[in-house]
């Protein structure tokens, strides 16, 4: 089986794109400017946004997406996260960058980095995904980090973000091994030496669904939505932000609860640093062909 080629069309996109937000991105701007800043970036460029453009500020780990009355702003102090993703006939590039302004999280960009590296490094055919978890593990531990446990990395396929295999941040044994033309995006999340180490949910914040069947519901408004998300995202996630011009914000998040009570909705709640502390994150999506690995992002 070859690699699609569409991985590595949306995988220039990702580039291109993080180079813009590493330019653009800045103290002062809204979360929902940026998350709409790339939205259109990645348009312009030929893609299509795989999943809701995540901004996660500080403890704001993942899986937040800014609406339309989200009023927070980039602080001077603030260290921010960008995660998104590119398809293109839903195959996928998913990548992430953080940035700051503030002097005090250099070393913990730096280490993230190198732990992405690490992790690349140790990639190689059959190799089983929790050796992979050790090489992050270990480079955040040599610099006095930790990193987020409960959170990983995992292969993609087409229309599909998580894929079935996990990448851990942290060592685990007897996990899957990695096949030649895997596709797998790598996502080390660090964050302070005396921090919890891992995520909650926090449910009074989802902004973030995916359809999760087409099944009739009876009611013909409810049907004509879930026809429409269908339609444009398949089975990739989507944020309520992209359709409540459409149908309305307040009448449109009462549609989403009643589809999700039903099962044909999956709702995501963002995930929180358990004790507050800030979160760093950097992601790459790549492909093993042989024992060689192609990064596409």
């Amino acid at each position: 089986m070859q690699v699609p080629v569409q991985y590595s069309k949306a995988g220039r996109v990702a580039r291109e794109t993080r180079e813009w937000i590493v330019e653009n991105v800045k103290v002062g701007q809204s979360a929902l400017e940026v998350a709409t800043a790339v939205e259109e970036e990645i348009h312009r460029r030929g893609g299509e946004p795989a999943f809701p453009t995540g901004i996660g500020i500080n403890e704001v780990t993942a899986h937040y997406a800014p609406q339309e009355d989200d009023a927070t702003r980039i602080g001077e102090s603030d260290l921010v996260k960008v995660d998104y993703g590119i398809h293109i006939d839903g195959y996928i590039a998913d990548t992430a960058v953080t940035v700051s302004a503030n002097p005090k999280y250099q070393l913990l960009l730096d280490t993230t980095k190198r732990a992405l590296q690490a992790a690349i490094d140790t990639v190689k055919r059959d190799v089983r995904t929790g050796e992979i978890g050790r090489a992050i593990e270990s480079v955040a531990k040599g610099e006095g980090f930790k990193t987020i446990s409960n959170l990983s990395g995992h292969t993609l396929e087409q229309y599909t973000v998580h894929a079935g295999k996990s990448i851990p941040n942290v060592y685990a044994s007897n996990l899957p091994t990695l096949r030649r033309d895997d596709v797998f995006a790598i996502e080390p999340f660090l964050t302070l030496g005396d921090a919890a180490g891992y995520v909650v949910d926090d449910e009074s914040r989802v902004t973030i669904y995916s359809l999760t069947m087409r099944k009739k519901t009876g009611s013909k408004e409810l049907d004509g939505l879930v026809e429409r998300i269908w339609g444009l995202r398949k089975s990739l996630p989507f944020t309520p932000r992209w359709f409540s011009k459409e149908y309305g914000k307040g009448q449109l998040l009462k549609m989403l609860r009643e589809l999700e009570k039903l099962r044909i909705l999956r709702g995501y709640p963002t995930l929180v640093e358990a004790s507050k502390a800030p979160v760093a994150q950097f992601e790459h999506t790549m492909a093993l062909e042989g024992n060689s690995v192609s990064i596409f992002t």
